[in-house]
């Protein structure tokens, strides 16, 4: 969204053995974090974060395909993830790459589309602020939710998938991506779907039914592309594309009786 204040501070960690001595430093003098992937699915608050923002890179990346199996790093964009899968001649993850997400992130709040990652996840690796052993858990998943403790920090999940024919797979890929682009208006800074979808429905349907497209509040606009999506036309704040989510999530409940929940993460 290319809104919002500065994190205290910034680090950037490369292996488990570095992230589990930063998340102990952190537990044992009270400091707050946070890990950041992409931040596709982020908004910050103005004042920005009074704590430390973590980015998993260099270990965390890597991706690998043994059988019908991916492994990939919490740091691996979800694209990256698919197409290696697609080399491979693996499908049924198809419909995750146009997620502008990591694995992590996607893990964590069961990213989806037509398929939610939790569907594909066999297992996961974890560190848990505070312990100095990496441990491994595989969560509960629901809509866009999984059971994992806000303190563990997901290192690298597993996801198994099926055989397919490459050339369809990667033709899927090229399919859904076209669809993302031509949808979603990524020419301008976006964090991607702001509310979940209710049961049975879809909420950008339900705000451009109640005429809420092209609404305005300083520099954020909802998106006459996707209704779903709040872009910043130039210059908003954090405080800017607040009000206006209050003023659609107002506007859907007078009209529709359906009170809009948040699938965007606020920091701060």
């Amino acid at each position: 969204m290319r809104v919002g204040g500065a994190a205290a501070a910034f680090a950037t960690i490369d292996d488990v053995a570095t992230l589990v001595a930063l998340l102990k430093y952190c537990d044992a003098r009270d400091v707050a974090w946070t890990i950041l992937g992409l931040g596709s699915n982020v908004l910050v608050r103005d004042e920005g974060f009074g704590g430390v923002v973590l980015r998993l890179a260099g270990a965390f990346t890597t991706i690998g395909v043994q059988g019908t199996i991916v492994r990939a790093g919490a740091a691996a964009p979800i694209v990256a993830v698919c197409r290696e899968a697609a080399k491979h001649g693996l499908g049924g993850a198809e419909a995750l790459v146009g997620i502008p997400g990591t694995i992590g992130g996607a893990v964590r709040m069961n990213a989806g589309t037509n398929v939610e990652i939790g569907a594909l996840v066999r297992r996961i690796e974890i560190v848990q602020a505070g312990q100095e052993l990496q441990t491994f858990s595989l969560p509960e998943f629901t809509y866009r939710h999984s059971t994992l403790d806000r303190r563990a920090v997901v290192c690298l999940a597993e996801l198994e998938l099926q055989p397919a024919p490459k050339d369809l797979v990667q033709q899927e890929l090229r399919r859904r991506i076209d669809q993302r682009n031509a949808s979603q208006p990524l020419q301008l800074p976006n964090s991607g779907s702001i509310f979940r979808n209710p049961v049975g429905d879809y909420a950008a349907r339900l705000i451009e039914a109640a005429g809420c497209k092209g609404w305005r509040e300083g520099g954020a606009e909802v998106s006459r592309k996707h209704a779903n999506f709040i872009v910043n036309t130039g210059g908003a704040t954090c405080r800017d594309v607040l009000a206006l989510i209050e003023r659609v999530r107002a506007e859907v409940k007078n009209v529709h009786n359906v009170e809009l929940e948040l699938e965007v993460q606020l920091l701060g």
